[in-house]
């Protein structure tokens, strides 16, 4: 007795990606139930809801030789390599071609890598599946020279497209910095110049940034009048957005070079505040309710960590618990809760280790997914 097809879909939404992609091969019904787009972020959905299938992506520099390590953290007592039996394109993009490689996102289980401008991929390390994205088209600014950029990343659901925003720091003979903005969409695996102009100024040593909801993507930022914001950018509407960070929170710099941190809490955008001198770190934890220049009301700060020491900088949140990267270039967990700091044993070159908290999916990176 064969099983209705919504019974048969309800039972494979459940199962890991592993496991689908043999099951590909089991007829063609479930084939074309597994490639459907309809499934694809159907099952991404129900695994999103599963706090227990978030796993932790970390790259590091091996402190002996240099190259670039990933790896997938399940839990806290197992940390299996993933990057091993990876494509050679990956491989290459990773360790060969560029000093350092960001891990940006991810979005519905895609990471995008940055090498610098112009030299970006997107990955799927679940499917195995890779892609240099092409080069631009669009005409740079006359008489300029890029020092710099920054991307965005999301997925627009309207379209079911994702798009890459580069974000070019380019000086003028003049001295000047122009921002020269331009977007990348996997439905045309083209990219076009963006018109319209970029609100605030991004830091130059920022790297703390992240994808929002999937549709958004926020950066540490600073407005025309030095005053810091959170940078948005929405993917489906196309359009910019400034948040201002809390009215009393610590100033940035000083004797202490006091700093912040952007970077998700479950569902929401979190922000860390603490100083860089400090021996004995506190970091001070606020959380985003709603992005918008009237949302000074919509922070709220939920903890205060601390003090810790011999702990360098905060990294992310996972399964409740803050990842943070010691003084030797150590990954450690530590649960707020009852003060419980945890060596994970796994090490880097300092400052150059990057964690994603990371969900499986079947999304391609070489595919276009029909708008549904």
């Amino acid at each position: 007795m064969s099983l209705p097809e919504d019974i048969i879909v309800e039972i494979l939404s459940r199962l890991p990606v592993i496991s689908l992609l043999r099951f590909k091969c089991v007829s063609k019904s479930w084939n074309l139930i597994i490639k459907d787009p309809r499934f694809i972020l159907g099952h991404h959905r129900t695994i999103s809801s599963e706090e227990s299938s978030e796993v932790l992506l970390i790259s590091r520099r091996d402190n002996a030789t240099n190259k670039r390590i990933i790896s997938l953290l399940k839990n806290d007592e197992d940390n299996s390599p993933c990057i091993d039996d990876q494509d050679d394109l990956a491989k290459t993009f990773l360790n060969d071609m560029f000093g350092h490689v960001r891990l940006i996102g991810p979005c519905n289980g895609i990471v995008c890598l940055y090498g610098f401008p112009d030299n970006i991929a997107l990955w799927n390390p679940s499917i195995r599946d890779f892609k240099i994205l092409p080069p631009s088209l669009v005409l740079r600014p006359p008489n300029s020279r890029i020092r710099g950029g920054d991307l965005g990343f999301g997925f627009d659901s309207i379209t079911q497209d994702f798009k890459v925003l580069q974000i070019l720091f380019c000086v003028s003979i003049d001295c000047y910095l122009i921002y020269q903005v331009e977007m990348y969409s996997s439905k045309t695996n083209s990219w076009r110049k963006y018109e319209n102009i970029v609100p605030a100024k991004i830091m130059y040593y920022n790297l703390w940034s992240m994808v929002y909801k999937n549709e958004t993507f926020c950066w540490w930022a600073q407005d025309s009048s030095d005053v810091e914001v959170i940078l948005s950018f929405d993917m489906r509407k196309e359009m910019f957005q400034k948040t201002p960070l809390p009215s009393n929170i610590e100033g940035l710099g000083g004797q202490h070079r006091i700093t912040r941190a952007i970077l998700p809490i479950k569902e929401s955008i979190g922000l860390i505040v603490y100083r860089i001198q400090e021996l004995d770190k506190t970091f001070d934890v606020w959380i985003l309710k709603e992005l918008g220049e009237n949302a000074s009301k919509s922070w709220s700060k939920v903890a205060s960590i601390g003090p810790l020491s011999r702990i360098a900088r905060p990294l992310g949140v996972w399964n409740n618990k803050f990842i943070l990267e010691s003084g030797n270039g150590e990954l450690v967990l530590y649960n707020n809760t009852n003060q419980e700091m945890k060596n994970l044993g796994v090490y880097g070159k300092r400052n150059r280790l990057e964690v994603l908290v990371y969900r499986e999916s079947l999304f391609s990176v070489n595919e276009y997914y029909l708008k549904l």
